[in-house]
């Protein structure tokens, strides 16, 4: 009975131990939270058993923490078997895990677990949601350990930590535990000052605050669709609100429908919105023939001429039949454009990773699928910016390349409009602070609907929208100081290469014990 109650309340610990569901109990799960369920799987012997009672719980455990993959209202059922197949991947390594936690040294079990973690980055377009070390980040002294190590460290950190404390090693288990916020004042007391004395860059998030049947025809919910020169005088209305000058705008992934280059909109209704947004005297320096037809790419630029703005917008781009999800940058003293394109794409909503998948799709209405880009971009604004899109921000080691390309802030275009009323859009945000603490880097990120932010280098909000479908423009003076950290040198090969050497280290030294104790056992 008394295992049943630690099974159950580790999970409880663990599962809502993450700042998206409980940021007091993120601490506890930090610490203690695997360690409960290891005194219970470790009274069972080296078996099969062991093994799928691991499976069990962390499968119980990502249940609850990937939940937001239940939201079917656009995705279609067809998500729910994406849904269990996954959390059941995710719990197949922790039995692995599990099933030798006490055959092998506690830092070679940290370190078998943080390299199971980088091994999903690397499969189909690469899994980076739901590491355990996200619990030391519901506070902002913990979260800055990733500065050394990156989230990857994070999870070690936490493995290694709970271990402790189930081996009742308590003195070492403290002092793990209470290093992260140690290190965190610290790290922030050295970089806080530095932070209040910098310059600042005005920017301008808009959120457009629109559902995907809102932005596109989608069957059966015409009524809802908003014409895409509606979208456009929506965002333009947004931004005449704004009562100061900005140095950047920034619009989010799939601002509106159609290829940036497709000529869709007549030049009088252009002409139209922004005489009724500004007045005619502004709109005259766009030099606007009615004769013609103009593009969204148009839009963009007229939007930075307008406002006197460098702008950045996720549209789609269509190229020698080839189309991308990018972003485009635009500034408003030049007429040339620059773009951005997508590298990492979702699987099945943005690519096809297997043909026979092509027919599921298409029965949820999904039929046109994009290409990766292929490399990353640093655009030269006030200062050097690099643009990630959506999904790309929760990789590290992506946004690291930003950073070593010369990026001294990131810009994130968003779209997590496909999972309403769900955890997604915090849990998305969560992973983009831990972006700008790895790297010492501020952030800003723009969404359709979510959690449209600006946080400075510490990874500390400056502000936020969290209502998901408000319509508004967050406009956020964003400090500019930023430094080198450990991660950004090193990367994930840092605490990869470790977590190598620990393993390589038990297996030399007493890996054929642990066959030979699993055959005795036979």
């Amino acid at each position: 009975m008394k295992s049943v109650g630690l099974f159950v309340l580790s999970w409880l610990i663990v599962a809502l131990g993450q700042p998206a569901w409980s940021p007091w109990l993120a601490p506890f799960a930090a610490c203690i939270g695997y360690a409960l369920f290891w005194k219970v799987a470790a009274q069972i012997p080296f078996s099969k058993k062991r093994f799928w009672i691991g499976v069990a719980w962390f499968f119980a455990v990502q249940l609850i923490q990937l939940s937001w993959m239940t939201s079917t209202e656009f995705q279609g059922f067809y998500i729910l078997f994406v849904y269990l197949a996954v959390v059941l991947w995710l719990g197949l390594q922790f039995g692995l895990v599990t099933l030798f936690v006490d055959k092998i040294p506690l830092v070679a079990t940290a370190a078998l677990w943080t390299l199971l973690e980088w091994t999903r980055l690397f499969v189909l377009c690469g899994f980076s949601w739901n590491p355990v070390g996200l619990s030391l980040t519901a506070f902002s002294f913990s979260m800055q350990a990733a500065s050394l190590f990156g989230i990857l460290g994070l999870s070690f950190l936490v493995v290694l930590t709970n271990l402790s404390f189930w081996k009742k090693r308590y003195k070492v288990a403290t002092l793990l535990a209470i290093f992260p916020y140690a290190f965190g004042a610290l790290h922030t007391s050295l970089h806080e000052s530095k932070i209040n004395q910098s310059g600042t860059m005005t920017v301008g998030l808009v959120q457009t605050g629109l559902l995907p049947s809102q932005k596109i025809p989608i069957e059966g919910r015409f009524k809802e669709f908003i014409p895409p020169s509606k979208q456009w005088q929506r965002i333009v209305n947004l931004l005449k609100s704004c009562d100061q000058p900005l140095d950047l705008v920034v619009l989010p992934e799939f601002s509106v429908p159609n290829a940036a280059g497709f000529d869709a909109y007549p030049s009088s209704i252009v002409r139209t919105v922004f005489q009724e947004a500004v007045g005619s005297e502004r709109t005259h320096t766009l030099s606007i023939d009615d004769t013609i037809r103009v593009s969204n790419q148009f839009w963009v630029q007229a939007i930075g001429k307008i406002f006197k703005t460098d702008i950045i917008a996720g549209l789609e781009a269509e190229e020698g039949g080839l189309h991308f999800t990018s972003a485009f940058y635009c500034r408003h003293q030049e007429s040339k454009v620059q773009r951005y394109d997508k590298q990492i794409l979702v699987p099945l909503a943005e690519y096809i990773p297997f043909e026979w998948v092509k027919a599921l799709t298409r029965a949820y209405g999904i039929t046109e699928f994009f290409t990766h880009g292929k490399e990353s971009k640093v655009f030269a604004s006030k200062v050097p910016l690099s643009a990630s899109i959506c999904y790309e921000e929760t990789f590290s080691h992506l946004m690291r390349q930003n950073r070593q390309k010369g990026a001294s802030m990131f810009v994130n275009l968003t779209n997590d409009n496909w999972y309403p009323n769900s955890k997604l859009p915090q849990q998305h945000f969560d992973h983009a602070r831990l972006r700008a603490v790895e790297n010492g880097v501020p952030m800003v990120r723009a969404c359709n609907t979510g959690v449209t932010a600006a946080v400075d280098s510490l990874g500390r909000i400056i502000g936020q929208i969290t209502e998901e479908t408000r319509a508004d423009v967050l406009v956020a003076k964003v400090p500019l100081y930023h430094y080198s950290t450990f991660y950004s040198f090193w990367g994930d090969w840092g605490i990869v290469s470790i977590s190598a050497f620990f393993i390589l280290i038990c297996f030399y030294f007493g890996g054929f014990n642990i066959l030979r104790v699993r055959c005795s056992q036979k």
